[in-house]
């Protein structure tokens, strides 16, 4: 019984730190993004007192966010390292923003145990050892969902490369700058693959950047082979001069093709996945049901005879 209610108060504790982390993930992003929700534009529709509150609570997680990076400051190393895995999982938020995100996630697990065990009226070992389950499940919770995140954006970029190379290499043959052509589809496509040309053609309009180098931000950012191998064929074309346009084509063909064989290669493996199913699922109670009338009736006979 205790085993289960541990269990629940864990499953419970995860759950309520990925929705506080879910929440001021939503809330901080679209700040960080320059972009206001509805409910922070109601002072043009007369909800002045409304967006009061919501600019005092904005300024009240700045100065919490401040607080913490004060008190346990970051080295230069963790946040560029902190700094990538975000990006790569696309969530753009700060590393400091992230720590706190996290310390606000774990201590909603922590405060969810310690509730459940006081409502359980738990032993004081079995208190420390569920409140300390709590919070450890709470992080690593954390960054299986980071791990996610970037499992999923770069499955994105790989699913959405050959249409984006194709393009790219359609208006680079009707003579448009390379750059320009990123733009281009950029605004043709939409998901996280879009996101990073667009950022392409800024880092070489705006920044300054050569070529070579947005190409490998990209490929650094995405952090997939099928874009590194997009960048640097991409790259070795635009500096020798070659046809761009023609080794796009082939690239995005042969892209493809291996993602038809992936595709080939799950279905293939989807039976013995059924066969497992099957076996753990289906076959105790299929035997169960078989074996439990005969054996209620061999010992019944059995008994019968004896009598």
């Amino acid at each position: 019984m205790r085993s289960l209610t541990f269990c629940a108060i864990c499953l419970l504790a995860v759950a309520a730190g990925l929705a506080v982390y879910e929440a001021l993930n939503a809330w901080v992003g679209v700040k960080a993004r320059g972009l206001m929700p509805a409910w922070a534009r109601s002072d043009q529709a007369g909800g002045l007192s409304r967006g009061r509150a919501h600019a005092g609570a904005a300024r009240l997680w700045s100065r919490a966010v401040e607080a913490l990076a004060g008190f346990a400051p970051l080295s230069m190393r963790e946040r560029e390292r902190s700094r990538e895995r975000l990006r790569c999982a696309g969530i753009a938020l700060e590393p400091e923003t992230w720590r706190c995100v996290c310390f606000a996630a774990v201590s909603g697990c922590v405060v969810i145990a310690v509730a459940a065990c006081i409502a359980f009226r738990a032993a004081p070992a079995v208190f420390v050892f569920v409140v300390c389950g709590a919070g450890l499940a709470g992080c690593g919770g954390l960054q299986l969902y980071l791990r996610s995140k970037r499992q999923a954006r770069r499955a994105a970029i790989d699913a959405g490369l050959p249409d984006a190379m194709e393009l790219l290499g359609v208006a680079i043959a009707a003579g448009s700058p390379v750059e320009q052509c990123f733009r281009q589809v950029a605004e043709s496509l939409s998901g996280p693959l879009a996101d990073e040309f667009r950022l392409v053609d800024q880092e070489v309009n705006l920044l300054g950047h050569s070529r070579a180098k947005a190409l490998s931000n990209l490929a650094q950012r995405c952090a997939s082979q099928e874009v590194t191998a997009f960048a640097a064929q991409l790259t070795q074309a635009i500096e020798q001069g070659a046809s761009v346009a023609q080794g796009l084509a082939n690239q995005a063909a042969l892209a493809r093709a291996r993602a038809q064989a992936a595709a080939l290669e799950h279905i293939r493996k989807m039976p013995t996945k059924l066969d497992v199913v099957l076996s753990v699922c289906f076959l105790p109670p299929t035997t169960l049901l078989v074996l439990v009338p005969t054996v209620v009736d061999l010992l019944a006979f059995l008994g019968g005879g004896l009598a």
